[in-house]
């Protein structure tokens, strides 16, 4: 037999009743008024995006002193695998999503402004450094924080620096996201040309200086087991890495022209 109904809930189990609450108690775990307490939680960018997918990196701040800083730059932060924050640079304006590029290089590398030009050709343009030890984990989220809510998702392009030409190109064997890859003296990895047969036969352009013996060889070994498109553009004394942009201003232009055949013109 159940008990006699009360006239309001009482600690104790009880059918239900019909009688409301004398006095309704609202929590709230903190000042923000209630309205304001789930504000970002509905975004629609982040609310269209399949399960598990990456969210598109999440602005922090400004970069004072930037050539396109008034444009459009802003310092950015992307949730890892591990729960980490990347921390990179974002080049991004406007309303309508353009052809997007991710530029990969260590902490020391600099790019001489080179991620400004990509972004006045109109490039969304993505520029992290890499995570020790072990880079390569971090570069599917990276490519898919680009295009999930940035750049065009059928247009994108990356370039890497030396050991960020590594990771770009065993990344983008593994990620059909990838539509060319930019490598600036690569490594002696036997990695990289044992990764063609996953990347061929989507474009590839690779640069190394002859007296940087290493990366020379390897921009060799990897031109020898593409199967598509494929250009190596030798220097003389120009550096190794993101150097060779600023000993060879030309090599800035090369790479520009080869995106715009290759993901689209802006």
């Amino acid at each position: 037999m159940l008990d006699t109904p009360t006239v309001t809930p009482s600690p104790s189990l009880s059918g239900p009743t019909i009688a409301p609450t004398a006095t309704f108690f609202a929590q709230q775990p903190t000042d923000i008024p209630f309205d304001e307490f789930y504000e970002g939680q509905n975004d629609p960018t982040a609310a269209a995006l399949a399960p598990g997918a990456a969210l598109p990196p999440l602005e922090v701040g400004s970069t004072p002193g930037t050539p396109a800083a008034s444009a459009g730059v802003r310092v950015v932060e992307v949730t890892a695998l591990d729960g980490g924050l990347l921390r990179g640079q974002l080049y991004q304006g406007g309303d309508v999503r353009q052809p997007g590029v991710l530029l990969l290089a260590g902490a020391g590398d600099e790019w001489s402004g080179f991620a400004a030009q990509l972004y006045d050709t109109g490039f969304t343009v993505l520029v992290m450094p890499l995570r020790e030890p072990a880079p390569l984990l971090d570069f599917p989220i990276l490519l898919q924080a680009l295009s999930s809510g940035e750049a065009d998702p059928a247009s994108l392009g990356v370039i890497g620096a030396g050991r960020g030409a590594d990771v770009a190109l065993l990344g983008c064997a593994g990620d059909l996201l990838c539509d060319t890859v930019v490598l600036l003296s690569p490594t002696g990895d036997p990695a990289l040309p044992n990764a063609m047969p996953a990347f061929n036969p989507r474009p590839l352009l690779l640069a190394a200086s002859e007296d940087d013996a290493t990366a020379f060889a390897a921009a060799q070994s990897i031109q020898a087991a593409a199967t598509g498109e494929v250009i190596v553009q030798p220097f003389t004394s120009a550096g190794s890495g993101t150097a060779m942009l600023a000993n060879r201003p030309d090599l800035a232009g090369l790479i520009i022209q080869w995106l715009q055949r290759h993901i689209g013109a802006p």
